[in-house]
């Protein structure tokens, strides 16, 4: 009986952390049409120490939706790592995010990490801050850790830092 229990538990702490590759799509919201060279960022990390505890990146993983949007994400097998962590950004679009929405910064509910997931991108409209939207993206991505790994989201969005900086100068 001891060793059937500690079997359970042992499966099921092993299989909390798992993360299967998946499928997804990138699409337009508004047109429901393929953004192709959408980039898609997901992260896992792992949570060291108690009380004053810290973050560390544990896996990477960046793509580009192809032109049907069309995305295919590695997965991740340790029973140590976090919830992933998935941002998708593309210019003109404002960047979407599994965890928090943007303008509103009200957390979102609609994420699964699933087989064909829809990833839809709105429009970037004329009365958002790119100031916020680069913040909201740097939040987003982490962008304090592991920055190496990370190159390919913040070369697309870098055009948008410059406007940020300028929206600050007025």
């Amino acid at each position: 009986m001891k060793i059937r229990l500690f079997a359970i538990i042992s499966i099921a702490l092993l299989i909390t952390g798992c993360y299967v590759g998946i499928s997804g799509r990138v699409i337009d919201a508004e047109t429901q049409q393929p953004v192709e060279g959408a980039v898609v960022l997901v992260e896992w990390t792992k949570k060291h120490g108690w009380g004053d505890a810290w973050t560390e990146s544990y896996k990477v993983v960046e793509v580009i939706s192809d032109k049907d949007g069309n995305v295919s994400i590695d997965g991740c097998y340790s029973p140590f790592v976090r919830d992933p962590d998935v941002t998708v950004y593309k210019k003109g679009y404002v960047a979407w995010n599994n965890r928090i929405l943007f303008p509103s910064s009200q957390k979102r509910k609609d994420f699964q990490w699933e087989q064909n997931y829809i990833f839809q991108l709105s429009r970037f409209k004329s009365e958002y801050s790119h100031d916020a939207h680069v913040d909201f993206i740097r939040m987003s991505i982490n962008s304090s850790i592991n920055s190496k790994s990370k190159r390919t989201i913040k070369a697309a969005f870098e055009w948008e830092a410059d406007l940020s900086f300028q929206e600050r100068e007025y």
